[in-house]
């Protein structure tokens, strides 16, 4: 068959459609996020970070925010520590974007060695 035949049957409709069973054991693969003993809406909206454990909408937080925390976290240390310590407070995108700022405004310095500083490390 052409190759323009299969095209255009893909995009007819003429193709065999999934079964129900099928679809079940596609949909069964994703794990049940929200504890119920079911697979719904609810674990995708989790899995996807809409919402969280308790169906509450996720409010994002705001660069300042992460930055307070942050400093917050590294005073609460002693005044060090590591990037593991900080994956709690947000995504590593916004991680890093609060790290930059924070590091820009003389704020939080970084070791050779990858550690976090409130001060100049030696």
């Amino acid at each position: 068959m052409s190759r323009w035949k299969e095209i255009l049957k893909g995009h007819c409709g003429t193709q065999a459609e999934k079964t129900e069973s099928e679809e079940r054991q596609e949909f069964e693969k994703f794990p049940d996020l929200s504890g119920d003993g079911k697979i719904t809406r609810k674990d995708i909206l989790i899995g996807r970070g809409v919402i969280d454990k308790d169906g509450e909408k996720k409010a994002e937080k705001s660069i300042e925010q992460i930055k307070k925390e942050i400093l917050q976290e590294v005073m609460k240390e002693g005044g060090a520590l590591g990037m593991k310590n900080l994956k709690s407070i947000a995504s590593q995108d916004l991680l890093d974007k609060a790290i930059s700022q924070l590091m820009q405004e003389g704020k939080l310095f970084e070791h050779k060695h990858g550690d976090f500083y409130t001060h100049t490390p030696k």
